[in-house]
């Protein structure tokens, strides 16, 4: 295990955690011009990950685009959507058709923000769940707005943190990431995608300019304005 992945395991709203070290910046530079900085980013961290023991995918399944980058000892999947082929399709707001109690660590990656109704859904997530079983997310929050097929929420860190304290979590660390302004403009901006790459390219630059001269103003403007967040949290015992 690796210092960045003790950091992520061992580290409630921090801004420890530091993009630029998950990040490669010419990988992310190189991305960028086929895939949303939002993108590479997010699969830079998941890469980063280790699950130990039976893990639940929820949303995932044997097609999701960032299957081949989870790093676990036991995959488990669960969609809506067979063309993903997970182990079990199910339809929404269905209850989950699995034992209780056998899943050391639930992930949702970028998934919630396309359900609307997170109590249910949590429910089914304490159900499935160990005692002291973790929970890891990455939600996107400077984003467009994106079908799969509906795109309902952006929450804040005080919302996830509240709301997972009242679901029984606890330990729950939120990490706000981006990779700087520049880029977080270009996304929420006009895009066309004959200039889009080089842009974008060009905001990677900058963002690491920004980054490298003025780190202060850069980690309270991630604070502020965050891409995305990184949240684990575990499950309180019955």
């Amino acid at each position: 295990m690796n210092r960045i992945q003790k950091k992520l395991i061992n580290n409630k709203i921090s801004n420890d955690l530091n993009i630029y070290k998950i990040a490669s910046f010419k990988r992310t530079f190189l991305d960028v011009y086929k895939i949303s900085i939002l993108r590479t980013v997010m699969n830079q961290l998941l890469e980063k990950l280790y699950f130990c023991g039976n893990v639940l995918d929820i949303g995932g399944g044997k097609n999701a685009n960032y299957k081949d980058i989870i790093n676990c000892d036991k995959y488990t999947s669960i969609n809506i959507d067979k063309k993903i082929k997970p182990d079990y399709v199910l339809k929404v707001n269905e209850k989950f058709p699995i034992k209780k109690r056998i899943f050391d660590i639930c992930l949702l990656f970028n998934v919630l923000e396309h359900i609307y109704d997170w109590n249910f859904i949590f429910n089914e997530i304490k159900n499935v769940l160990k005692d002291n079983g973790q929970i890891h997310i990455i939600i996107p929050f400077l984003y467009p707005i994106h079908g799969s097929p509906n795109d309902f929420k952006r929450v804040t860190s005080e919302y996830l943190e509240i709301f997972l304290k009242s679901n029984g979590f606890k330990n729950i660390k939120i990490y706000p990431l981006s990779y700087g302004p520049f880029t977080n403009s270009q996304i929420v901006g006009y895009r066309h995608k004959s200039f889009n790459g080089p842009i974008v390219q060009f905001s990677v630059i900058l963002d690491k300019t920004f980054q490298k001269l003025f780190p202060m103003k850069y980690h309270k403007y991630n604070i502020s304005s965050p891409l995305f967040y990184y949240i684990n949290a575990e499950l309180n015992p019955v």
